[in-house]
């Protein structure tokens, strides 16, 4: 009951968080714009539009012409650059980063593919639940292994690629597999070749 009710919490807080820091900003940035679409709605002679002041209606289609063209140059190479620079920054500043990333499902795809992709790494008796990390020049591909029941520790090792089997799985589900200790496993053992052992 303890881990569900601190579960549920830490979901909804995730959850709720990102809405309450895009309303605010959101609400800052019409604010902003009121500064300058107060004058401009001044000389148009309706004062409303459908009971909302022709000022906030200026502001919020202004908010929304500067989002659209700000994913416009985010969608840029130079912008691109920009975010994979700060996001391996990231990584390397701030423990468990690329982890929380790959949960959330939001860290940046590299030339097709994506990070953290759920593996069996497949070792001389046995096998394991890891995370495919990159495939390296040299043919090696660098795997995480984490822990359970906290997968936000572990060990990354390289294995030749045919020592790795690819999951049909999201990251959040090998992730929930870690920290239940191997419960829920059985879908991923009987989908794998691992089976076979």
């Amino acid at each position: 009951m303890n881990n569900f009710l601190k579960s549920t919490i830490i979901g909804g807080l995730v959850f709720v968080i990102p809405f309450i820091i895009i309303v605010t900003l959101l609400l800052k940035a019409i604010k902003t714009m009121r500064l300058v679409t107060v004058p401009i709605g001044s000389l148009i002679p309706v004062g409303k539009i459908a009971g909302i002041a022709i000022a906030d209606l200026l502001a919020l289609i202004s908010v929304i012409i500067i989002c659209f063209l700000a994913g416009l140059a985010a969608k840029s190479k130079y912008a691109k650059r920009i975010r994979e620079s700060i996001d391996s920054k990231l990584r390397l500043l701030i423990p468990g980063y690329a982890f929380i990333k790959g949960f959330t499902g939001s860290i940046e795809k590299k030339s097709g593919d994506e990070y953290l992709i759920p593996v069996m790494a497949k070792f001389d008796d046995s096998s394991q639940l890891g995370f495919e990390v990159e495939r390296l020049d040299n043919g090696l591909v660098v795997v995480y292994l984490p822990g359970a029941p906290s997968p936000w520790s572990g060990n990354v090792v390289y294995m030749t690629p045919d020592r790795i089997e690819k999951l049909n799985l999201k990251f959040p589900s090998v992730a929930k597999i870690m920290q239940r200790i191997g419960i829920g496993s059985g879908e991923v053992i009987s989908n794998s070749k691992i089976n076979q052992i």
